[in-house]
Parts: structure tokens; C-alpha cells; sequence
């Protein structure tokens, strides 16, 4: 029941007199010249309305000339609403309802004659109603546009009485599954239509569209993405309205499912994350990054100017967290297409589940992650002892077993506290060996050739060993042991291998190794002057895998050195050993092929 206030001013200001206590109002200038009455010492503004329609228990009518300036947040235009209008100002956002339909667009600055109209609530949301344009209108600008507020559905559906009416963007959305293939509304009987909406979290919220809506007929976008729409409620449940279709902007990959088009298989797979962004979510021509759980995706990250893709858990505020990287299918119909990639990864804080898992599959096509069939391939990751920003390489990963299309899944699950952050990089898959022209190769059969052998400390050097090699032939091989352990530091360098007409590069080698001592590592540079003492150049260690003992000969798997491309590098292969401990190492069949 409408409750008018009658007994003027007095009535007016007892209602506001909480509200408005301790602080004082900011009265907009006098606007031009009109025939609308307007008096500065009685302007109101929306979250005032609000409390007087609390502090009087009810709907009111306003009788005293008072004014409200506010900006049109949502028009007509759309047909999807009918002889009203959303208003917004510094304090809040309300619902206007007209006599007559027209007369306002999206972003006017409007002043509104509250003088005999009525505020009340409609099922919980607030209204204006009793209001004709041409005599409680006044335009003063146009073009004023309201930017829509960045909000969760869980913000909408937990706050409606700050949202309501409002301006809104949401990102990371979608129409649920059930919803797909339907129109908005129902365009040929004109009958108003509720969809639902969702978040990659499960969370919903109603989208309500008109029969009349000039986008009702439309089929709704089976994508994933954005959306602006005015937040709205209706007995206490959260709904949006859309002000154009045109801000309905779902066209990515559905979180949970592939989403988009099928995906073209590919010959190969050679993919260094150079073209990422730092801190953007990964978004790579027939790539396809899918959030699973939580609303985090794989992103671009950089590190000492070497970029990569990264998942990470970390201060995410998220109790559940996964999302799939997946490379393009490849044509494996032979089954001779091998799989190489490296992790690292920083501040490992897992205890339960790994972070990374790396899958193949040979039905997903792009569009239908949820049904695709993925095994878990074994590949060497990294882990908990792997230390801060090292990187691991896989190995050469054979794919033999995923005959057709292969594609290859890098699947990351973590939460706020799981946080470890995963990289991935240098992602190929080809027919082995690197794929390429052979830019260089290295048996030691016959001799040293041209590599430099340089003993930095100790007695010891590299030498060949003419019997051991993985195939009975010779080898290079460094010990720190002649009756007892010693220390050295030796280096062996190759000579300079050009690379400045390739964009991708692979090294491999063998290695084998036996009794207790300090790993060899393996570097590269691009500044060493090919003589001398290396420690007057810049040197990166590279990550490989290695014998663990026993002369066990062992692959290193496919070490990308694409990021060295354009340019020569040097190879080396550094031991070092202790008085204590010293052992021995053979390294044989180092080949780089580049393309």
C-alpha cells in the first residue's frame, strides 16, 4: 500500500535526518534555463530515496519539488525493456518506470522532477515509477558514459541491494551446457525467457530477456568470455538484463569442455612461448587452454628474459585449482612422432598430489575435452628436489602408442596452499631426434677434431677412451681419480656452431656415469672466443637428463637450444670433482639439428 507524504518538507526531512546527519551534500550547479522547476536547496540522491522508503516503512510519494541528477545506464534501444529506464549516481543505481515509452539514451546526465512520483520496490528491487519525460526529465548532456563494474556472479548473487541496477561485467563466462542450441527468448510468442549463466566455479546466475528484445530470436554463443548486463533482481534471486548484444562477447574456449571449432592437425609441434605475454593467459594458434577447476588458466611469464608458460596456485584463494594446456593434435599415423618439453619450477609448496601430469590423447580435436580419452604419459618432470628455476628436460618421449592424432595435455592441479608454480617451455613433438638439418655432430671415433680441452684445476684431463662408447667405440671420458679422489675443474668445449640462418634448434647427447661425485653440467654461450680460459664468457647451464650410474648409457633427451638461434654458439661439458669424491664420466654422440 502506497504511503503519501503530504505534510510537506517537515515529513520529507525527518526521513533523511539519519542519513544525512554529520556530513554535508554537495548541491549540483544550477542547470540551464528550463521549464522543469528546479530548486538547489532540494536535491535528493538515490541511496537517500532508499532510506526514506526504509525509514517509512513502505512505497511514498515525493510532493515538494525535489530534484535527482543521475546518468542513464541502460536505454530502450534493445526492446528489451518497455517504458523504463536504469539510472546510476555517485550513491547507487535504481529502476525508472514511464507512462510512455522513449525519449532517453544510454549515458545522457539527466535531472529528474521528483515532484508526485512514487518510490517503491518490485519484488525486492528498487523502482521510480509515476514518471512522464517531458515533465520530470530534464537532459543536460549526453555521451556520460558509466563504466560497467568488474564483478563475480558470487558478488552479484550475495549483494544484490548494492548491484541492483547497475552496470555490470563479468568475465570468464558462459551459458550452461543444458542451455545450448536455445534462443534467448521466445521471439514468436514474445514471452520473456530466464537462461542460466555460469562461472568456471559452478556458479550461476539467471540471465532474463524479453520476447520483444531485438536479439530474442538469437541462438545463444556456446562460447566462453565476457559480458556487460544491468544486475537486477527478482524476490531476493539475482538475475542480469542485457543492454545490447553487442556486449555479449562469449566467443573462446569453454572452461571444462574445448569449446570453439575443431582444431586442424598439425605436421608438428615446435613451441617456444617467445610470442606470450607476461601475466596473459596463453592463447596460441590451435592451442587450447581449458580452466577445469577455479578461474585460473596458464599464463605467459618471463624470467630473466626467457619466457614460458606458467600455472601456479599461488595466492589464488582457490581450495580447488586445475587447468589443461594442450597442444594441437599432430599426425602421428606411424606412430614415429617422439614428445620433448622441460619443467622447472618455484617455491614448491605440494604435499599431496604432483602439480604437473603430462597426457596424450587420440581423439580430442578441440572442441570435446570432456569426452576425450587421455592417458598419462612418463616423461621426466620436475619435482620437489629439482630446486628454484632449474630446468628439466622430459627426455625423448615416444609416442608410439597414439597411433592417428596425438595431442598432448599439460594438466596442472594446485590450490592457495598446493601453490607451486609449474613452467613449461620448449614444447616439441616430431619425429624424433630434434627433426631438422644436422648442424653438428660428434662421435670422438677418430679424434678430438677441433674441440678445446681445458683444465682449469687439477692434474687430470679429458681424454678418449677408445673400448667403452655405447657401442663399444670410443668415447670422451673425465676422471678425477689416479690413486684417490683430487679436485679439478676440466672443460670440454666444441667448436663454434653456426645457427644464425635457424629458428628452433635441438642438442642430444649419451651420457654414462659411475661411483660418487658431482654431476657434469653442460652449458652454452655465445660470447666465448673459442680459446682460453672460459671463465671470460657467459655460460648457461642447460638441463638434460643423465646417467645415474652403473656406465649405464643414458639419453639427454631433446635439449632445445632455440632460444640461441640467430647466431654461433659453444657446447661445453664441464667436471668437476673433490678431494673427497670424484666421478667419472664418458660422453659420446653429441648431434645438433636445427630448422
Amino acid at each position: 500500500m502506497k504511503r503519501s507524504v503530504i505534510t510537506g518538507i517537515a515529513v520529507l526531512l525527518a526521513g533523511l535526518t539519519i542519513l544525512i546527519t554529520g556530513c554535508v551534500k554537495e548541491i549540483p550547479d544550477e542547470p540551464p534555463y528550463s521549464t522543469i522547476p528546479y530548486d538547489p536547496e532540494k536535491v535528493l540522491t538515490i541511496a537517500e530515496l532508499k532510506q526514506m522508503y526504509i525509514e517509512l516503512g513502505g512505497a511514498y510519494k515525493i510532493i515538494p519539488n525535489y530534484s535527482l541528477f543521475a546518468t542513464v545506464v541502460m536505454d530502450e534501444s534493445s526492446g528489451n525493456i518497455y517504458e523504463s529506464s536504469y539510472i546510476q549516481d555517485e550513491t547507487g543505481a535504481i529502476q525508472l518506470q514511464f507512462f510512455n515509452p522513449g525519449g532517453l539514451c544510454l549515458g545522457d546526465s539527466i535531472r529528474i522532477l521528483l515532484a508526485d512520483v512514487v518510490v517503491s520496490v518490485y519484488h525486492d528491487l528498487y523502482q521510480i515509477s509515476n514518471l512522464d519525460v517531458g515533465d520530470n526529465i530534464y537532459k543536460i548532456a549526453v555521451n556520460h558514459f558509466i563504466e560497467p563494474e568488474v564483478v563475480t556472479i558470487n558478488q552479484i548473487a550475495t549483494n544484490t541491494d548494492y548491484y541492483q541496477s547497475r552496470p555490470v561485467l563479468l568475465e570468464e563466462v558462459q551459458f550452461m551446457d543444458s542451455e545450448l542450441g536455445t534462443t534467448f527468448a521466445d521471439a514468436v510468442n514474445n514471452e520473456d525467457v530466464n537462461r542460466m549463466l555460469e562461472d568456471c566455479d559452478g556458479n550461476t546466475i539467471i540471465i532474463r530477456t524479453s520476447g520483444y528484445a531485438n536479439f530474442a530470436s538469437d541462438t545463444l554463443p556456446e562460447g566462453n568470455g565476457s559480458l556487460v548486463a544491468i544486475a537486477s533482481v527478482y524476490n531476493g534471486e539475482a538475475q542480469l538484463v542485457i543492454r545490447s548484444i553487442n556486449e555479449v562477447q562469449l566467443t573462446g574456449n569453454r572452461c571444462g569442455g574445448g569449446g570453439g571449432d575443431p582444431i586442424d592437425p598439425v605436421a608438428e609441434v615446435n613451441e617456444n612461448f617467445d610470442s606470450v605475454e607476461n601475466y596473459t593467459d596463453v592463447n596460441l594458434t590451435g592451442w587450447t587452454n581449458i580452466k577445469v577447476a577455479g578461474d585460473r588458466r596458464w599464463q605467459g611469464k618471463t624470467y630473466q628474459s626467457e619466457k614460458y608458460a606458467q600455472a601456479t596456485g599461488y595466492n589464488s584463494g582457490l581450495s580447488n585449482m586445475e587447468t589443461w594446456l594442450i597442444t594441437p593434435p599432430v599426425i602421428n599415423t606411424n606412430g614415429d612422432k617422439e614428445l620433448s618439453f622441460k619443467t622447472a619450477m618455484a617455491f614448491w609448496a605440494h604435499s599431496g598430489n604432483e602439480p604437473i601430469t603430462v597426457m596424450g590423447s587420440t581423439d580430442f580435436d578441440g572442441t570435446n575435452f570432456e569426452t576425450a580419452t587421455w592417458t598419462e604419459l612418463s616423461a621426466n618432470l620436475v619435482n620437489a628436489g629439482s630446486g628454484d628455476n632449474n630446468w628439466v628436460e622430459s627426455g625423448a618421449v615416444s609416442l608410439a602408442d597414439f597411433i592417428g592424432n596425438v595431442a598432448i595435455a599439460f594438466k596442472y592441479k594446485g590450490s592457495d596452499s598446493e601453490s607451486t608454480s609449474i613452467r613449461v617451455d620448449d614444447v616439441i613433438i616430431n619425429s624424433g631426434g630434434g627433426g631438422g638439418t644436422t648442424v653438428f655432430s660428434e662421435n670422438f671415433d677418430d679424434s678430438w677434431g677441433v674441440w678445446e680441452r681445458i683444465s682449469l684445476l687439477g692434474t687430470q684431463v679429458w681424454d678418449r677412451d677408445n673400448n667403452y662408447g655405447p657401442d663399444d667405440s670410443p668415447c670422451a671420458e673425465m676422471t678425477g681419480f689416479e690413486s684417490g679422489s683430487h679436485t679439478n675443474n676440466d672443460w670440454l668445449i666444441s667448436p663454434a656452431m653456426d645457427l644464425s640462418a635457424y629458428s628452433s634448434a635441438t642438442l642430444t647427447f649419451e651420457t654414462a656415469k659411475n661411483y660418487d661425485g658431482n654431476p657434469i653440467e653442460i652449458k652454452i654461450s655465445t660470447d666465448y672466443d673459442g680459446m682460453g680460459n672460459p671463465n671470460n664468457a657467459t655460460w648457461t647451464t642447460l638441463s638434460a637428463t643423465l646417467s645415474t650410474g652403473s656406465f649405464t648409457w643414458t639419453g639427454s633427451g631433446n635439449v632445445s637450444i632455440s632460444s640461441y638461434t640467430g647466431q654461433n654458439v659453444y657446447v661445453a661439458f664441464q667436471y668437476t670433482s673433490t678431494n673427497d669424491m670424484s666421478a667419472t664420466w664418458r660422453v659420446d654422440n653429441i648431434e645438433v639439428k636445427a630448422e
